[in-house]
């Protein structure tokens, strides 16, 4: 298996790396190019009034997250 990664550069922040496990498709391209588009659409201005701070909420929004994908 072969694994790719793309590095995105993120001023003043540093990098992002995804790694993925094998060479994409044309449609797996666009699959991720949804699911990228589709997590970057949840922020809004206003998304540190429903930033969650217990332990439960951010769990199940890390469900949420991966239930998109």
């Amino acid at each position: 298996m072969t694994t790719q990664q793309m590095t995105f550069v993120i001023p003043p922040y540093g990098t992002a790396t995804l790694s993925l496990p094998e060479m994409l498709t044309v449609d797996a391209f666009s699959r991720l190019t949804m699911a990228v588009s589709g997590a970057l659409a949840d922020v809004s201005p206003d998304a540190d009034e429903r930033i969650a701070t217990d332990p439960g909420s951010i769990e199940v929004d890390s469900w949420r997250v991966n239930m998109k994908l």
